[in-house]
């Protein structure tokens, strides 16, 4: 199916969802040659010669074709509007993602395959559900009409959604040669506040199998009665909740004794302090948790997330088993492949270090008890917080003695007094001296300092003593008042939306938020800014050096791979939360001159991964003893 010609005819089309579903529907069925239809459900679908619509459908179908199931899943995810998608967190699921998640969960489970309950509860438009069916069927002598009626059942806040999957279901059944009206166990609600008992009439107390992908909509897209359901939830009241975090717990809590659980969602949840309650969560309650990490590479077409596969049962476990693999090589992955993780020996609230052979485990303990932890030795600033930096910033076309001047595409040219302003640099752009320089921006800087203490201007002097820039942010008050969604006072109508930062003055390392290479660049500018990224500050240079040195070795890029997020194209994110239990090891003062003062990079990395190393050399020493075979490094 091609998206650009579908997204194409739509723009001219009806935006009501049962004209887009009848012309969807109809092209399915038109493309598997299938005239008449004997489901009163799917003959609301059907186009005819005699309908109104019939001359869109032609043109529609000479256009774009609906020639399988996967298409139609496409399709229906394609098709929710931009706005509902926000809310709704709706994606599409590959394939080959839901069959390992559907055969892997039923592998677990123990039971007559006839008897189980299965569900989705976040099913859209039932891709997941499709897939069970279709495993029930090849593996029992159940037809679709007891399996749609006795086997499933799916829950979704978008009634859309719920006829979708109803279609979709009735289709699968149809091409297969079972052309019957079909009862369905599907709930329109939300799941934040799910009874299972009023949702299907008190015909089922738990499910044996849910699988699903539950959204991913951030607390900032989350409507109030939302984001009061998840705090209702244990593992939701960590920092900024994100929707997919309570339908773990959900599910778990809705799970039969034996049953199993198995999600593709996002693996922010190992290090985020939104994922503390559910790390806890697994932890305190002992869940047997296995996890396949996609780690950088994005399965889901359009979308910037990074995913894994999340299987979880109620039997006792005192650890994960976790293995990293492309999505392109589940089907080589064996249990013998899996890693186990004891729970005692990672951190529920500073984030779990998952990694997949013992080497790396032991090598990041030894890094975290080297020395002293990062977080304990330096002190450390986020980059400023505008909450509306295309205001605020700006690169100059042109300067003088009293002006800066700064004009966009298609504005006019604006002049801003040199002294509002500050320089400033995006942290995350810079990989050397020469581009500190290079890449230098302009923001204006609406504060003064008496006494070290800051304050923001007074309006009446920023009129008088600015005209000009205070006219420009005149001009672009509606645009501030957005904000943190209108909903926040802030002590000026032109102030920063944050105050992180803003007080930073000394020698400053510069760390780039998302990099592929350790780049760290010093600043002696103890009044310059920095957006993006992450900055340690000191009034020793000395002090800075060393840091920089230590940071540009291969021990702290391997800690750094091994237990930050993930990025596209290998890149890793070095933000406070992934570096602060990174040890920093104790040096004499002539290791610390040798540092400083010796010209080969190589044997500076030396002596500086040596404090490691020799550990990890104790290590090795000790299990060699204790096998009596060699262990190679």
């Amino acid at each position: 199916m091609n998206k650009s010609k579908l997204n194409k005819f739509l723009n001219n089309y009806s935006k009501e969802i049962l004209e887009v579903d009848r012309l969807l529907v109809s092209s399915f069925l038109d493309s598997n040659n299938i005239n008449i239809v004997h489901n009163d459900f799917i003959n609301n679908y059907l186009i005819s010669n005699i309908d109104e619509d019939y001359s869109d459908f032609l043109d529609f179908n000479s256009k774009i074709n609906i020639n399988t199931l996967e298409d139609l899943i496409s399709a229906f995810e394609f098709v929710i509007s931009p706005e509902d998608k926000v809310i709704t967190g709706a994606v599409y699921t590959p394939k080959n993602i839901r069959d390992y998640i559907i055969e892997s969960t039923f592998n677990k489970w123990e039971g007559n395959i006839e008897d189980v309950i299965c569900a989705d509860i976040a099913c859209g438009c039932g891709g997941f559900l499709l897939t069970v069916s279709n495993y029930i069927k090849y593996n029992s002598n159940k037809n679709f009409n007891e399996i749609y009626s006795e086997n499933l059942f799916g829950i979704d806040i978008a009634n859309y959604s719920i006829n979708r999957a109803k279609i979709l279901l009735s289709l699968n059944a149809i091409i297969q040669e079972e052309d019957a009206n079909f009862n369905f166990n599907f709930h329109t609600g939300n799941t934040l506040s799910f009874d299972i008992n009023n949702a299907f009439n008190n015909t089922i107390n738990n499910f044996d199998i849910i699988v699903g992908n539950p959204p991913y909509v951030c607390s900032r897209n989350m409507d109030e009665e939302s984001l009061s359901l998840v705090k209702n939830w244990s593992v939701g009241n960590s920092g900024h909740p994100d929707l997919y975090i309570p339908f773990f717990e959900i599910g778990v809590k809705n799970l039969s004794p034996n049953g199993v659980l198995g999600y593709i969602t996002v693996n922010s949840f190992f290090k985020s302090i939104n994922g503390r309650g559910l790390r806890n969560y697994f932890s305190s309650k002992n869940l047997s948790l296995k996890i396949v990490d996609f780690g950088g590479e994005q399965i889901f077409e359009a979308y910037n997330t990074y995913t894994c596969l999340c299987f979880v049962s109620n039997e006792f476990s005192n650890g994960i088993y976790y293995k990293r693999k492309e999505s392109k090589s589940l089907l080589e992955i064996n249990e013998n492949d899996f890693y186990f993780i004891e729970y005692k020996s990672i951190d529920d609230w500073n984030g779990w270090n998952l990694v997949d052979n013992e080497y790396a485990e032991k090598l990041i303990s030894i890094i975290e008890n080297t020395g002293i932890h990062f977080f304990d030795k330096y002190q450390t600033r986020n980059g400023i917080a505008t909450l509306k930096n295309k205001v605020f910033k700006f690169t100059p076309v042109r300067e003088d003695n009293e002006y800066y001047y700064r004009k966009e595409k298609g504005e006019e040219e604006v002049r801003i007094e040199r002294g509002i302003c500050r320089s400033i640099i995006n942290s995350n752009s810079i990989e050397s001296q020469e581009s500190l320089f290079a890449n230098r921006e302009v923001i204006i800087f609406p504060y003064y300092y008496t006494n070290e203490i800051r304050n923001v201007i007074v309006e009446d002097d920023f009129r008088i003593n600015f005209p000009s820039a205070y006219s420009y942010l005149e001009s672009n008050r509606s645009v501030l008042s957005k904000r943190d969604k209108g909903k926040r006072e802030y002590e000026a109508w032109y102030a920063y939306g944050r105050t992180q930062s803003l007080d930073i003055k000394g020698l400053k390392l510069f760390f780039p938020h998302i990099t592929d290479s350790p780049n760290f660049v010093i600043t002696e500018d103890r009044d310059l800014l920095f957006y993006n990224g992450l900055a340690a500050f000191s009034e020793d240079i000395n002090e800075l050096l060393i840091l920089k040195s230590i940071l540009e070795t291969d021990i702290f890029w391997f800690y750094i791979s091994q237990t930050s997020k993930y990025y596209i194209s290998n890149h890793r994110s070095i933000s406070k939360n992934y570096i602060k239990k990174f040890g920093i090891p104790e040096f004499t003062e002539d290791e610390k001159n040798y540092i400083l003062n010796h010209n080969n990079k190589d044997d500076i990395k030396f002596l500086i991964e040596s404090k490691y190393y020799n550990r990890l050399d104790n290590y090795e020493n000790e299990l060699r003893l204790e096998n009596n075979t060699p262990v190679p490094i």
